[in-house]
């Protein structure tokens, strides 16, 4: 009988050991999908996604600006998740503090970091995902509803970072206190964070502020995403901002797990200082932002490619025969608009500097004003009418009504025309602009309650309240004398004296 020779032991390909690891990290990740709570807490979530983020847009005119201001602009949809999985996260972190078993889970072949960093991922993944599909069919509806525009996919990223940020900052929360009461902990600070968010957001409107995830001060400007892009400066500086949060988080988790040894140690404190400093990178860029016409730009973020305007073609209509133009996405508010101003062109026709054509033009946000911060104004030769209708309460949006949409295009051409500018204007453009918005269909007695309608700049509220105010006083008084004229004088005494009107030359004794 022969020995059989014993054969060399061959060495394990290289390769396959360090897919080894990689692959046993992939089954550990699959187990704690698998046996994750996030699952749980989606179909909660989602009836909060739909009554709270989506129901009240659909109120909203089809305009993506419009329709995902309250949800994406002042952050409903980081607020519909956020505390649910602030407070999940937590409890998946304080398992094995909860049961007493980290003894048990630490003498594992993994480092315990490693173990918490799967636990974390697991949770996250859910969240993430279960946001993104939420957004996705959110869009999808609006799709088939015929929004116009472009989505405002950057602040899907930023929504999505904040979701990761939450879950890794109430898993931490639960690594670091290991009891039952972690969960809701985490869950109620999550929503005070919210909160507190949400009231600084409506009062700063620059610096730190801005970084904040529910400030829409600034964020979404009237025509974004129609005739020109959504800006990316401030939604990186927040993506910055939430993943530094997340990155501390899971650093601090690493610090904390026992039996990992100094080399671990030292890499969680270098991944926790590199969270800290990428977040305070990013307060520190969000104070150096500024609001351009296009959105806040921060010059260190800002690629000028992004001022790019949209090219298109304008959807045109008459009124009294004067050509009234605006981007196809307001096709629905033409109508409206050249029955608007039909009757102040037909009053100011044949003036010097009176407007030839109306073109719209992209509306922008003030940080005083807010979306109502821009005046129509009268330029070019042969003259044209500026049309900011994205500054405007469009009849659908924020409860305005045709109504309010066309008394406040009379208002705003009338003003534009007299020459007041941006401000309340001097006592006799103030007396003739009210004469002949009586002649456009605005009585005297109604035009108050039109000067200080909500959605227009604030010359327009103060001539309200502190110009000619109720339809009395000299102002009313030199009107009314003006539009008691017959239509053929009127327009001669306009024709002679517009230049002085315009300059600020004329007084209200001038009047006739």
């Amino acid at each position: 009988m022969t020995a059989a020779t014993e054969a060399p032991a061959r060495p394990a390909p290289a390769r396959a050991s360090r897919l080894a690891p990689s692959l046993s990290f992939l089954r550990l990740l699959r187990i704690e999908l698998r046996h994750n709570a996030m699952p749980w807490l989606l179909p909660l979530i989602a009836a909060l996604f739909w009554f709270d983020s989506y129901r009240p847009s659909t109120g909203m005119p089809p305009l993506y600006v419009l329709r995902t201001f309250w949800n994406m602009g002042q952050g409903h949809t980081i607020i519909d998740f956020g505390p649910f999985v602030a407070g999940v996260a937590a409890w998946m972190g304080s398992r094995d503090g909860r049961r007493r078993t980290a003894d048990l889970v630490t003498g594992t072949a993994w480092p315990r970091w490693t173990v918490q960093l799967a636990t974390w991922a697991a949770t996250a993944i859910w969240a993430v995902a279960a946001y993104l599909v939420f957004t996705g069919a959110m869009f999808a509806a609006y799709a088939g509803q015929g929004v116009q525009g472009q989505p405002p996919w950057w602040w899907v990223a930023v929504g999505a970072a904040a979701i990761a940020a939450f879950s890794a900052a109430g898993f931490a929360v639960g690594v670091l206190w290991p009891s039952r009461f972690a969960a809701p902990l985490a869950a109620f600070g999550g929503f005070l964070a919210m909160v507190m968010s949400s009231q600084t957001g409506f009062h700063e409107s620059t610096g730190w502020a801005l970084i904040l995830p529910t400030t829409s001060n600034g964020n979404f400007q009237p025509d974004s995403g129609l005739l020109y892009p959504w800006l990316p400066d401030l939604p990186i500086a927040r993506i910055m901002l939430l993943a530094g949060i997340a990155v501390a988080a899971l650093g601090l988790v690493g610090l904390r797990a026992h039996g990992d040894g100094p080399r671990l140690r030292r890499l969680a404190a270098a991944v926790t200082a590199a969270g800290i400093a990428a977040a305070g990178t990013a307060v520190g860029l969000a104070g150096t932002a500024r609001l351009s016409a296009d959105g806040t730009v921060i010059p260190a973020l800002h690629d000028a490619a992004s001022d790019r305007p949209f090219g298109y073609t304008p959807v045109c209509g008459q009124a009294a025969g004067t050509p009234v133009c605006v981007h196809p996405a307001y096709r629905r508010w033409l109508p409206d608009v050249t029955a608007a101003l039909g009757p102040v062109f037909s009053e100011v026709a044949g003036l010097s500097g009176a407007p030839v054509r109306a073109a719209q033009v992209g509306a922008v946000y003030d940080d005083v004003d807010g979306e109502g911060g821009q005046a129509m104004t009268i330029g070019g030769r042969p003259p044209v009418l500026s049309l900011p209708l994205g500054a405007l309460q469009l009849a659908g949006a924020f409860g305005g009504t045709a109504a309010v949409f066309a008394d406040q295009l009379r208002l705003l051409a009338v003003h534009a025309f007299v020459g007041a500018g941006t401000g309340v204007g001097t006592p006799a453009q103030q007396a003739v602009q009210a004469a002949l918005l009586e002649g456009a269909g605005v009585p005297f007695a109604a035009q108050l309650l039109v000067l200080t309608t909500t959605g227009l700049p604030s010359w327009a509220q103060a001539s309200g309240n502190g110009g000619p105010g109720p339809a009395k006083g000299p102002v009313y008084d030199a009107a009314r004398r003006l539009a008691a004229l017959p239509a053929a004088a009127r327009h001669a005494w306009l024709a002679a004296h517009l230049a002085a009107l315009r300059s600020g030359r004329l007084t209200l004794a001038q009047l006739p």
